[in-house]
């Protein structure tokens, strides 16, 4: 700052020299050179007149900032001791390490009106911008977040830049980290919105989030979020009808799928419908209710004309979700039962009814039936679903009930000399979603136990990878022939 001033100093005092010497040799001073001037003396001033602010006496600046920054701003600032003034790229106080109840800020730049440095007393603040802040929530700071959405906004903008976000479980670690490349958050006079605006990145995913809360009578929520890289995009919407009853709708576009929601909240209980959804380009249906506080939810999903090889694709929804670990959580509770009905005929199966239980960090799938309308079905018992090591693993035991044989072998292409009357198959199975491996076990035929050589035969496809219906069918044929019934 010194340096600039020194700097016009020495223009000002050439340029005065330079009309004086003019002046002596008896020339007249040029418009051009007024204006010069005059310029050059308008911004000298002007540049004494920004540097006002640090004459302010430093005690009376802090109270004043932190003052300003709880009325107008709701920020509550602890530690403003390494407080400095810049007026480029223009007048701001800056303050380095300060800290408030969430967060610790690297830098925070308050930008403060021009109008009147000359009194003190009604400096101020225009926006404010923060840096390199790092943010600490747990579970149950939400709840105040949340309540402080509903109030008003400042009007002047609140800026946050390179910043991050660490959400923490009660045991005060890290369970995952929002990175915050530009956010913003301030109140629209002319639409009555409190607005927050963000873009930042999630599990290496970028996104960005708006966030509007009108506060007129209609009090309508609206939360839109964007992660163009994985095709996701999210909208809610939501009406309070009364201190009680709240409305809305909530359409998530993932992929080639779309699930559009109607629900109600009416005691913490949230009642849903879908809306006109589709998965994979099939048809879905779904309604449930769901309590938040523990979180228990008891859904029914209806699906027609669903592939079933889309269940078990590596990359498909379901699976994904299962194996990001979040479903095995000890205050989540869900009974859900989904019905599937596939009209593609060349299916191995055509219907299920699969039975998704989920309690004390336990998930099992007993009593799901997979339905051949032609052979017979499947029927899931004793079933384990757990993550160990990262690991997702699936322990059960399936009853295979064959109601026509003829059909069985027609499928299989089984020569007639080998057809046996086979009425039921038991056996367990131990499935690793990673590796893709699969283990059979514990195979019984109509109650008789199988052999050695048997079992050798069916280990021939542990490898999902390597498995298709030609290989299949050999291998199942050669079982066939094998058994003695």
């Amino acid at each position: 700052m010194k340096q600039i001033v020194k700097n016009f100093n020495n223009l000002i005092k050439k340029t005065i020299f330079k009309l004086e010497n003019k002046t002596n040799n008896k020339f007249q001073v040029s418009t051009f050179n007024k204006y010069v001037i005059a310029i050059i003396s308008i911004l000298f001033i002007y540049i004494f007149y920004l540097l006002i602010p640090l004459l302010y006496e430093k005690n009376w600046l802090q109270n004043k900032i932190t003052e300003k920054l709880k009325d107008e701003f709701n920020i509550s600032l602890i530690n403003t001791t390494d407080i400095s003034y810049r007026i480029l790229p223009r007048p701001h106080f800056s303050i380095k390490n300060s800290i408030i109840s969430l967060a610790k800020f690297g830098i925070i730049n308050i930008y403060i009106n021009q109008n009147n440095f000359f009194n003190k007393s009604n400096l101020n603040i225009d926006e404010v911008t923060i840096y390199d802040a790092n943010f600490s929530l747990l579970k149950s700071d939400f709840k105040v977040l949340s309540a402080n959405t509903k109030n008003k906004f400042s009007n002047k903008k609140i800026k946050i830049n390179n910043s991050n976000i660490f959400f923490k479980d009660n045991l005060n670690e890290i369970t995952s980290i929002i990175k915050i490349s530009n956010g913003a958050l301030f109140f629209d006079e002319k639409k009555l919105l409190n607005l927050i605006d963000v873009k930042g990145e999630v599990f290496n995913i970028p996104f960005s989030l708006n966030y509007q809360h009108a506060l007129n009578s209609k009090k309508k929520k609206r939360i839109e979020i964007e992660a163009n890289d994985i095709r996701l995009k999210i909208i809610n919407e939501s009406f309070k009808l009364d201190e009680n009853l709240t409305t809305g709708t909530n359409n998530i576009s993932v992929l080639s799928s779309k699930i559009n929601t109607k629900f109600n909240v009416l005691d913490q209980i949230i009642k849903f419908e879908s809306n006109n959804s589709r998965m994979y380009n099939s048809k879905i249906n779904y309604n449930g209710r769901l309590a938040i506080n523990p979180f228990d939810l008891d859904l029914t999903i209806d699906l027609e004309d669903y592939k079933f090889f889309n269940l078990f694709i590596s990359n498909s929804i379901i699976n994904e979700f299962i194996k990001s670990g979040l479903l095995f959580n000890e205050n989540i509770s869900i009974k859900a039962l989904i019905n599937i009905k596939s009209n593609t005929r060349d299916e191995i199966f055509h219907d299920a009814n699969i039975k998704l239980n989920i309690l004390n960090s336990k998930i099992n799938f007993d009593n799901s039936i997979f339905v051949n309308d032609h052979i017979g079905f499947v029927k899931i018992s004793n079933s384990d679903l757990f993550l160990k090591n990262n690991k997702l693993t699936l322990a059960t035991n399936l009853s295979i009930d064959i109601k026509n044989t003829d059909k069985l072998f027609s499928f299989l292409n089984t020569s007639k000399k080998s057809r046996k009357d086979i009425k039921n198959i038991k056996l367990n199975i131990i499935y690793d979603f990673v590796s893709k491996q699969i283990k059979f076990n514990n195979i019984k035929i109509d109650n008789n136990e199988v052999s050695d050589q048997f079992q050798n035969i069916v280990d021939g496809l542990a490898n999902i990878n390597s498995n298709n219906l030609n290989k299949s069918r050999r291998l199942l044929n050669e079982l066939i022939d094998l058994y003695e019934g």
